[in-house]
């Protein structure tokens, strides 16, 4: 078979981004936090504290350059420490919106959070957050636009991940020294941005394919004690297109929903046909013996930042053909 890990390590170099390599990103981050922080010391409105969440966040850090057509994009929580007896959630939300009124062209009220869109392809979601203690432990409410105040726990969440990501302690690249539950999200976030490059109600969030991955992956390597993302990847998607029922990834915390529950059935037999080419894909590069064919036909997956080698640098080079997870290997 081909040997194609190298290949994959250089796709994943990349296509990623994290928050410390962003500055544009943190820059408009820190202006929004900044604006916000004194509009409501102008207003007088109670203060809050950033909390950064989402792709960006340390224990997560699964961000991933957009491709033309989307944007990059930021969570930030906004904690407030009140009850969510104090005040509404609608005032609450209102308070963010009249903030960021005219910061932008585009402000957006969405769901769980408040768009601010810039045009050079950034948009920062802001997330506001009743948040108090109660007999001791530490209470979360997300101010929803049409469900008031809704339990939730951030905090929770990337404990959750951060002890996922535990079990893949061996299994750093050499290039960028990620683990490779983080790598595989972001192949997997990159894969359906080619197959759905808009912005869609038919496209899961990053977060659902961290979930689905930390559920259905185990550590894997090749013979030789290196990782194997090629395997990996495979493991994901031949699970997530031969299951008969809907795909499920459960947020772990408040209010524990299905993080696929918002794709008609419809988008879910779509996305588990794109993981069947995922499977098709990743199985022809097993099988292959010419490195440059096996990336080309990976490539068609991923997309262009998948690299082809060139045909006199390979000459069909090899590897052993045993495959084991780190379960099994010394």
């Amino acid at each position: 078979m081909a040997d194609v890990q190298r290949y994959f390590e250089q796709f994943h170099d990349t296509i990623r981004t994290d928050y410390e390599m962003n500055r544009t990103l943190r820059e408009k981050k820190d202006i929004i936090v900044t604006l916000l922080r004194r509009r409501f010391q102008e207003e007088d409105r109670p203060a809050f504290q950033e909390l950064l969440q989402g792709s960006y966040s340390q224990p997560v850090r699964t961000g991933v350059c957009p491709i033309a057509g989307l944007e990059f994009d930021i969570d930030v929580g906004l904690r407030f420490g009140f009850s969510a007896n104090d005040y509404e959630a609608s005032d609450v939300r209102k308070w963010v919106l009249k903030a960021v009124e005219g910061h932008t062209n585009r402000v957006e009220d969405k769901g769980p959070c408040i768009r601010v869109g810039y045009a050079d392809g950034f948009h920062v979601d802001l997330f506001p957050y009743a948040v108090w203690n109660a007999g001791g432990v530490e209470q979360f409410r997300l101010a929803h636009r049409t469900k008031g105040w809704r339990p939730a726990d951030p905090p929770a969440l990337l404990k959750h991940i951060k002890r996922a990501r535990e079990l893949f302690a061996d299994t750093e690249d050499s290039r960028t020294n990620t683990d490779q539950l983080r790598r595989i999200t972001r192949y997997l976030k990159r894969w359906y941005d080619e197959a759905i490059p808009v912005e869609s109600d038919a496209k899961p969030s990053g977060l659902a394919f961290l979930l689905l991955a930390i559920d259905h992956l185990q550590p894997t390597k090749s013979w030789d004690g290196r990782p194997d993302d090629r395997k990996a990847l495979w493991q994901v998607a031949n699970y997530s297109s031969i299951i008969l029922r809907r795909l499920t990834a459960f947020k772990p915390t408040p209010e524990y929903e299905d993080m696929f529950s918002s794709l008609s059935d419809k988008h879910m037999g779509d996305l588990k046909s794109c993981f069947q080419s995922l499977g098709n894909a990743l199985t022809y590069a097993e099988l292959e013996v010419d490195p440059v064919k096996a990336c080309q036909r990976l490539q068609d997956v991923l997309g262009a930042d998948f690299p082809v080698p060139e045909p006199e640098r390979t000459a069909k080079r090899t590897s052993a053909p045993a495959i084991v997870t780190s379960s099994s290997s010394a």
